[in-house]
């Protein structure tokens, strides 16, 4: 079957949360807090993709789908409205998680960029363009959009992602500091 880009709906929030969660270091994120897991971390995702008005909505989200299974995702927005976004999964995470949570002073992106978020391809799916049809999507969003700059952030120990990025026309814009993680901020003209 031929793999086909549209945007998210919200049906698809269960699959795109799965496929965020592949773009996580989720072990750590799961060790911030003992009583979470990596269903109960799965059904709080899902329920940010059906939201309206967080990071990761259905409305801010591409797909990739293989007839009807969603195969891959990219979230992308304006980095101005990204403290907007983030304040709902902040609020959840905080009455959700024991422990208190730093993703409160993480500051991904800025305005003036078109943010991309999360990228995730289902690993059986892998090696096939999946990833390189998500991106020309997100790009030709970002440009009908008004946008002259695409940005993410990637973990100086991933080579082969910021190898790939690097492929795709991005170079090194600054270093942002995630989670305790150094990430490069990278960006591309569109």
């Amino acid at each position: 079957m031929e793999i086909t880009v549209r945007d998210c709906r919200k049906g698809d929030a269960s699959a795109v949360a799965w496929l965020i969660m592949s773009a996580w270091p989720v072990e750590e994120f799961l060790a911030m807090d003992p009583s979470m897991t990596e269903e109960n971390l799965h059904e709080r995702i899902t329920g940010y993709v059906e939201a309206d008005n967080t990071l990761y909505s259905y409305r801010n989200t591409i797909v990739a789908v293989d007839g009807d299974r969603v195969c891959g995702a990219v979230n992308g927005y304006d980095g101005a409205f990204y403290e907007e976004l983030k304040k709902p999964i902040i609020e959840d995470l905080s009455a959700f998680t024991e422990s208190p949570n730093d993703f409160s002073t993480v500051k991904e992106t800025e305005a003036g960029e078109f943010y991309l978020d999360s990228i995730g391809v289902d690993p059986q799916m892998r090696s096939r363009g999946i990833g390189s049809k998500l991106f020309e999507a997100a790009f030709d969003r970002a440009r009908r959009l008004g946008f002259r700059k695409v940005g993410l952030i990637v973990d100086i120990d991933k080579p082969k992602a910021e190898a790939l990025y690097l492929r795709l026309g991005f170079t090194v814009a600054g270093m942002k500091d995630f989670f305790g993680h150094q990430m490069k901020h990278m960006q591309k003209d569109v």
